[in-house]
């Protein structure tokens, strides 16, 4: 992934620690918000690192620490995270437009209404 990816993710690619897998679990419509995140990050806590970015319940689950001691808690740093994490869940996935949760076949996805009727279709097949 990390050739191909927009320079926005192979800056938060390049903060993954050692032993953790080189993968960005989401879907594109959350990159532009990945890179706002990154960069309020980066201003907060320069050296900070990151263990994993997924998409879980319809909602970005974006894990990092404000530096690679496990101890140093940044209130800042933690409370940008869970804005970006809120943010997710009413953008969507696929485009970034605005968006709400859909259960959909019992996974849950934040999605704009196009994008969740076609993956209600696409499921249905």
């Amino acid at each position: 992934m990390t050739e191909d990816a927009p320079p926005g993710l192979r800056r938060i690619i390049a903060r993954i620690e050692p032993g953790w897998p080189e993968l960005i679990d989401v879907s594109s419509g959350w990159y532009p918000l990945l890179d706002r995140l990154d960069r309020k990050l980066a201003a907060i806590a320069p050296g900070y690192v990151v263990q994993q970015v997924k998409s879980k319940f319809g909602s970005l689950s974006f894990y990092a620490r404000a530096s690679e001691d496990v101890y140093d808690y940044n209130q800042e740093f933690s409370e940008a995270i869970l804005a970006a994490e809120w943010e997710s869940t009413t953008t969507c996935e696929e485009c970034g437009a605005p968006a709400r949760t859909y259960t959909i076949r019992m996974w849950v996805w934040a999605l704009c209404a196009s994008h969740a009727r076609a993956k209600a279709e696409e499921a249905a097949e």
